[in-house]
């Protein structure tokens, strides 16, 4: 397991507790009607926190449409990502992303994709572009949910990392939800990870839910994709606390989501009052630049070639 001083110990710490309450607060603008139908992450914010934690800032990550968390984790910086989430001008991409189709190269978070599995063989490009184009020695993180596996650009994705020998880390957040619907209809192996056999790809399973478990898996799974340039599949057991998105009702009882609460990772977590209350501050500061930011700039009209002068 990789040593973590009390300085590690409180990055990450700050940095799960800084995506709960930032998710929270977008949660009640979603209530009020000032923010969209956003994706969160509570209860799952161990992975994207402890995986990025273990990565170099020259790596890259890709992602799935629960973008948030893993946007803070590979450092995108927190006002222009806030404003970008609420569709303002001055968003990392102008307020023209929103939360689903987010890019900060300056920090590798690349991509994020709005439909189920599509991120895969994107990141399996990606990492084939690292190896073969660039030829460094960085590689690439892909992260998705256990329902993606259910997807056939997934398995696209996984066959041509593994046989073209590309440098990509599979992400797999379980929360053994798709939407509403259990895995007994998408899952037909007890794990994720039993897929990886298939590809000839190395996986392992690990408790998402303690981040010191998921930084340990991390960098095993980082070292074997870094020095053999080759696949490898991380299957992170975790449990989603909120609903899919805000737009969908939750058939989870009251007492399931109490029973799953007990694994929440940001139970372990231990902050003085004092850095809490700076990190709700610096929160509380984006949010209020965003709401007053202008949205983008939108087109009047459509241009087109086809479109002749007068029309």
């Amino acid at each position: 397991m990789p040593s973590r001083n009390g300085t590690e110990a409180a990055a990450v710490n700050e940095r799960m507790y800084l995506v709960r309450v930032l998710e929270d607060r977008l949660q009640a603008l979603c209530l009020d009607g000032l923010a969209g139908d956003l994706h969160f992450s509570k209860g799952q914010e161990a992975i994207p926190v402890g995986v990025c934690s273990m990565l170099r800032p020259s790596d890259y990550v890709v992602t799935h449409h629960r973008t948030i968390a893993h946007a803070i984790a590979k450092g995108v910086p927190l006002k222009p990502l806030v404003a970008e989430i609420l569709g303002k001008a001055t968003g990392i991409n102008g307020g023209a992303a929103g939360e689903m189709h987010m890019s900060y190269p300056a920090t590798r978070f690349m991509f994020s994709f709005q439909l189920v599995g599509t991120c895969v063989p994107v990141a399996a490009g990606l990492a084939w572009a690292v190896q073969y184009h660039l030829r460094t020695d960085d590689i690439v993180v892909v992260f998705h949910g256990d329902a993606a596996t259910a997807n056939g650009q997934w398995h696209e994705g996984v066959n041509l990392a593994a046989v073209n020998k590309c440098p990509l880390l599979l992400v797999c957040e379980n929360n053994h939800l798709a939407g509403n619907v259990g895995p007994e209809h998408y899952q037909p192996v007890p794990h994720v990870a039993d897929r990886a056999a298939g590809y000839g790809v190395s996986a392992s399973t690990v408790d998402g839910n303690d981040i010191a478990a998921v930084q340990a898996a991390a960098a095993h799974a980082i070292a074997h994709v870094r020095e053999r340039r080759e696949p490898y599949l991380l299957e992170c057991e975790t449990t989603r606390l909120g609903r899919h998105k805000q737009g969908m009702g939750d058939l989870r009882t009251k007492e399931d989501i109490e029973r799953l609460a007990l694994r929440d990772p940001l139970r372990r977590v231990s902050l003085a009052p004092e850095r809490r209350r700076e990190l709700e501050a610096e929160i509380d500061q984006a949010l209020e630049a965003a709401l007053k930011a202008p949205p983008p700039e939108m087109p009047t009209r459509l241009d087109s070639p086809l479109r002749q002068k007068g029309d």
